[in-house]
């Protein structure tokens, strides 16, 4: 077999090493003929175009070898530092006082401080030389352990002989402890509890035997309690492990558990626990603005081509249309990137919505009644600063300094929107900002846009990210309509990091079904991350409701949100 496979590539390097060398006898053949005709100003120009047709080639090949590099050995960030674009802005002709003056960030003014006598303290004398700021390190803080850690005191006394004054004789009272720290970690373990049930009988006639009856006899009978699975999900979901690395953990702690078991029981857990991820799904479906977008979930199938497809995992962020307002997520999956497959969900949706430039939001669905309906409303539809903005850094890695224009025009916006945040201001306040600071920059980002598209080749990296601008621009000044959205999808992307990290271990799904039973599970466990409660204690509780009969009627009661709010000792601090 690997003979056969070498000889056909053998074969195939001949065949094409054959064919360009017949092309290049007919390049030849044509240039002569052109030579003999007398017309040698059309052999230049022959030679010439062959030479800038492989040049666009050879740049393109190479911005294709650089992505794929950066993209396996490279940083993932985007960030650039202020040092970076102020030289490539003066790169392109600009003044070091244009730059600097547009990447500052104006500073708030404090209030005078006050005296012990609540008089206000003079203001410094202006000559005086500035007082350098020391830069302080982001450690993340000390320590710190919660209250609801178990802890083990070992009181150590003072010794008898040191109990009585040295001085006067009378004996000494304790005013205090001094106490020191040591954290240690104590291994998980597994429980099995056994309850032994007597059995009694009578010897001499041997009729009457006796069985103590159970305590409590559970909804379900099986050999785990919920606590097991409920640590199948948070594991897998929270942890990033894999069934098949849970396994191993749990062979060491003393228990071989077959692979087919766990699976078994994570189809169960995840089957019980559909109705509380469609009831939080449609808690997300109905906020002021929805984030979404997408990630690929390698699909095994043994009748596709492969062995496996592209299937789909879809993240849904929710949030109110304020600044701060707390964030609700939910998941779905799909076994293809068809519009037809997400037209429902956005359909449920009546707010506003915050996405990337698939081309598959402004594609025309039928809907229940036939009527043709675009998945995503365009009147509804916010776009995403964050993908505009990386087509341009894509732009800049392939060597075309002239991308650092609009990036600098994303600096500044970015600038305003840090700002907002550091002063806390409002959904008006910071409308108002906007309209004085961010839509100026975003005219000027939009004409240089405009101005330099029409010169552009129509396969270069800036060209493609015009594009993308000019078709995104509608959506992405909607974002601007006073205060109240965001001017990224940020918090989507965010949120299904998780997810991609969590693919690099467990690879892939066994089946569609197993791609929603995954979408269920990260519904859950993810929003307990969001909401900082320990997700194994709300699966276990919510797993052991549903099965002692939780009635429907009351389901929304055991989605996160609902469970956290009356659960507050679970509550973790930030």
């Amino acid at each position: 077999m690997a003979r056969d496979l070498l000889t056909a590539g053998i074969e195939l390097d001949l065949e094409t090493e054959a064919g360009r060398q017949l092309r290049m006898e007919a390049v030849k053949a044509e240039l002569a003929g052109m030579l003999s005709a007398g017309d040698g100003l059309a052999v230049i120009d022959k030679v010439v175009s062959l030479m800038l047709g492989l040049e666009r080639e050879n740049e393109r090949l190479a911005w294709r070898l650089l992505r794929a590099v950066r993209y396996r050995f490279g940083r993932s960030t985007e960030k650039l530092s202020k040092e970076d674009l102020t030289q490539l802005f003066l790169a392109l002709g600009g003044t070091e006082a244009e730059a600097k003056a547009d990447l500052a960030v104006p500073t708030p003014v404090a209030p005078p401080e006050e005296t012990d006598d609540g008089v206000s303290a003079p203001p410094t004398d202006g000559d005086a030389p500035p007082q350098k700021k020391r830069r302080q390190r982001n450690s993340g803080g000390a320590t710190r352990v919660g209250p609801d850690v178990e802890r083990l005191i070992t009181k150590v006394p003072v010794p008898a002989e040191e109990r009585v004054c040295a001085l006067c004789g009378k004996e000494k009272i304790t005013f205090g402890h001094v106490e020191h720290e040591r954290i240690e970690f104590v291994p998980a373990k597994v429980i099995v509890h056994v309850e032994r049930r007597e059995k009694s009988a009578c010897t001499s006639c041997r009729k009457d035997v006796s069985v103590a009856d159970r305590r409590e006899v559970p909804a379900v009978i099986r050999r785990v309690a919920p606590s097991m699975l409920a640590k199948l999900l948070a594991d897998k979901c929270a942890m990033a492990l894999p069934l098949h690395r849970q396994r191993k953990e749990l062979d060491r702690m003393g228990l071989f558990m077959p692979e087919k078991t766990m699976a078994s029981y994570w189809a169960y857990t995840t089957d019980l626990l559909e109705p509380i991820s469609l009831a939080t799904t449609a808690d997300v479906f109905g906020a002021d603005v929805v984030g979404a977008d997408d990630s690929v979930l390698k699909t095994l199938d043994k009748h596709a081509k492969g062995g496996s497809f592209r299937g789909h995992l879809w993240c849904f962020v929710g949030t109110d249309a304020t600044p701060g307002a707390p964030e609700r997520v939910g998941y779905g999956y799909t076994p293809s990137w068809q519009a037809s497959e997400i037209a429902e969900w956005f359909a449920a949706i009546d707010g506003r919505i915050q996405c990337d430039g698939y081309a598959g939001y402004s594609s025309e669905t039928e809907d229940e009644d036939g009527q043709t309906v675009v998945a995503v409303p365009p009147e509804r539809r916010l776009g995403c600063g964050m993908h505009i903005r990386s087509k341009f850094h894509a732009a800049l890695l392939a060597k075309d300094k002239r991308a650092v224009i609009p990036l600098k025009h994303f600096a500044d916006l970015y600038l305003v929107e840090a700002d907002c945040k550091a002063q806390a201001l409002d959904a008006e306040a910071r409308g108002n900002l906007r309209r004085v600071r961010s839509l100026p920059i975003l005219d000027a980002f939009d004409a240089w846009v405009d101005a330099i598209h029409p010169k552009l080749l129509p396969k270069s990296p800036l060209r493609r990210a015009t594009t993308y601008a000019i078709n995104q621009r509608p959506f992405f000044r909607q974002c601007f309509e006073g205060g109240r959205f965001e001017i990224d999808n940020g918090r989507t992307e965010r949120r299904i990091r998780n997810f991609a990290v969590g693919r690099r271990n467990f690879l892939f799904t066994g089946s569609p079904r197993g791609g929603e039973r995954l979408a269920i599970a990260y519904t859950l466990v993810d929003n307990c991350s969001i909401l900082r409660i320990d997700p194994r204690q709300y699966l276990e509780d919510v797993i052991t409701k549903r099965e002692a009969g939780w009635p429907l009627a009351r389901l929304s009661e055991l989605t996160p949100h609902r469970w956290a709010a009356e659960h507050p000792a679970q509550n973790r601090p930030e």
